[in-house]
């Protein structure tokens, strides 16, 4: 049984059918081969000797008649010579074509034997017949009766040695026979010992498998039947009977789950009233965690809304930071600008005062030009009078002249000077305006930082008031939860009641709660994400069994 305990009954059954139909194969192809070489042998009696047997017959035969009517000739007149020896040549010719087929056959050494001695023996009739056709052609008829005398005693050597072939055959074709016959009754006597040992073989082999089918089921498959009909319908009371020594069966295994699911069903049956009294105490607790909830949803709005003000008021700041920033870049700019322009400014009136100081140079040079035609004019005397006119004119022109370049290039070295502080104010100004948007942008910068963690503080308590408000539908759930819980450990109960259990008191006949009146709605909170939203039955851990009948209230401290 151990050997077939390991293997399925599809296996063990597959086993024996693979068993059964080997030995049909070993029986049918023992018959088959012995059919096969009893046909063989038959084939080799009838090829290599019936048909050579006839053969020789034939060859005899031939002989016989090659013999007649080479005598017949030498005895007829000399017109019928010819068409006795055409017809002699005619049998001799049937009698090679014979001769040739038998020596085609398969000749044993003892054959072999014999027709190495008959061909020399015929060959040497042949030869000296030969001497008798010459005298018959030649038309001495007499001489050849006399010599065809003298060859007798060849061809009845030839003749002898045919009959022995003839014989030998006979002997080889009864050695066969007689071999075929043993070989039969060989392979009856092993085909029938094969027959026999195989059907004692598979009836071993099938009451050994019956044996360990019935061994691991325990007993017979009506009683396995009748104990499974009884656990389905709920009898756990029921009395299993195993044989002496049992301890793998079917059955065994059957009589520990009863005794199992006895065990389970006292245990469910005392943790269901257990839980019964704890989804009381569930729903106390969902209760006042919901109302703290609500108070905790509560606080968290009004700081949502605090920090919400904080974050529009640094907005308003930061978006005031940036304006600023924007002017103080646009004056940076236009001081840089201005300086531009200043040193421009400077630049046209240092070349303003170069050009004023070469007009006063030509005034100078004026000047010494009417002084000279003065001189000139005084030295002409009367006709030098109008010129001289002229020239001092021109001298009070040139000396105007350069006084008022004199003036114009006092003003523009002023102006120079004036134009160069300014451009140095401009250039001072310019690094301390870009400080100045350097120091806005900063602002700005550290404005936008502490609105960005704003918003995420805000969207921080926003999680929180959320999960606050979840929390708060959970409690609700929670409550309904725990009265379903309640539900469903009197239908607990109920079903529980189906099993029999031995020893056991009868069970109370519980009434089923219709579904509409036992599930209580569960109340969503406003806004709460529903994926986050978990049934409170899923969380519960298993109710233990209490021996006391007391719940262990530690097991409810994660609600």
């Amino acid at each position: 049984m151990t050997v077939f305990a390991r293997f399925s009954v599809a296996a063990r059954l597959g086993v024996l059918v693979a068993v059964l139909s080997a030995l049909m194969l070993g029986v049918g192809y023992a018959g088959l081969k012995g059919m096969y070489s009893s046909n063989e042998r038959l084939k080799t009696v009838y090829e290599d000797r019936t048909v050579a047997l006839g053969q020789l017959a034939k060859v005899g035969d031939m002989m016989l008649r090659q013999r007649y009517r080479t005598l017949q000739t030498t005895l007829g007149s000399a017109d019928e010579v010819e068409t006795g020896l055409a017809a002699a040549e005619n049998n001799y010719a049937e009698f090679k074509k014979q001769w040739g087929d038998y020596i085609a056959t398969y000749l044993t050494p003892d054959e072999k034997k014999l027709t190495d001695e008959y061909l020399p023996a015929w060959n040497t009739y042949l030869q000296k017949r030969q001497m008798v056709v010459t005298l018959l052609r030649s038309g001495n008829m007499k001489q050849a009766q006399e010599t065809i005398k003298s060859l007798d005693k060849d061809f009845y050597v030839a003749l002898e040695l045919l009959y022995k072939l003839r014989g030998l055959q006979e002997t080889v074709a009864k050695e066969e026979y007689d071999a075929a016959v043993a070989e039969y009754n060989a392979t009856v006597r092993s085909n029938a010992l094969l027959m026999g040992g195989g059907l004692a073989f598979c009836i071993v082999l099938s009451w050994l498998l019956i044996r360990s089918l019935v061994r691991q089921l325990g007993g017979e498959p009506a009683y396995a039947a009748q104990i499974v009909s009884e656990v389905a319908q709920g009898n756990l009371a029921v009395e299993i009977r195993l044989r002496h020594g049992d301890q793998g069966s079917l059955l065994h295994s059957m009589k520990t789950m009863v005794g199992k699911l006895s065990s389970v069903v006292a245990e469910v049956t005392s943790s269901a009233r257990v839980l019964a009294g704890a989804s009381e105490e569930v729903s106390a607790t969902a209760q006042a965690l919901s109302q703290s909830a609500s108070e905790q949803a509560a606080g968290v709005e009004q700081t949502s809304a605090s920090v919400e003000q904080m974050t529009a008021s640094i907005a308003q700041n930061t978006e005031n930071a940036r304006v600023t920033d924007a002017m103080a870049s646009k004056a940076a700019a236009e001081a840089a600008e201005g300086g531009v322009a200043v040193r421009s400014t400077v630049e046209a009136m240092t070349q303003i005062a170069k050009k004023i100081g070469i007009i006063d140079d030509i005034a100078y040079q004026t000047n010494l030009l009417a002084l000279n035609a003065a001189i000139e004019a005084a030295r002409a005397g009367e006709h030098g009078k109008g010129f001289a006119v002229v020239a001092a004119e021109v001298r009070k022109l040139a000396e105007r002249s350069q006084v008022a370049a004199q003036e114009i290039s006092e003003v523009a070295t002023s102006s120079v000077e004036l134009a160069q502080k300014a451009g140095k104010l401009l250039d001072d100004m310019v690094p301390n305006t870009k400080r100045t948007s350097d120091l806005v942008q900063e602002i700005t910068a550290a404005s936008e930082e502490q609105s960005t963690g704003l918003g995420q503080i805000n969207a921080a308590i926003s999680q929180l008031s959320g999960a606050t408000q979840q929390n708060a539908a959970g409690s609700e759930e929670l409550a309904s939860t725990a009265e379903e819980m309640s539900s469903q450990a009197e239908e607990l109960q109920a079903a529980i009641s189906f099993f029999r259990v031995a020893g056991a008191p009868a069970q109370p006949e519980w009434r089923e709660t219709p579904p509409a009146a036992r599930v209580v709605p569960m109340r969503k909170a406003a806004g709460a994400d529903k994926s986050r939203v978990t049934t409170v039955a899923k969380a519960m851990p298993r109710v233990a069994h209490f021996p006391e009948g007391e719940p262990d209230e530690a097991l409810f401290t994660r609600f």
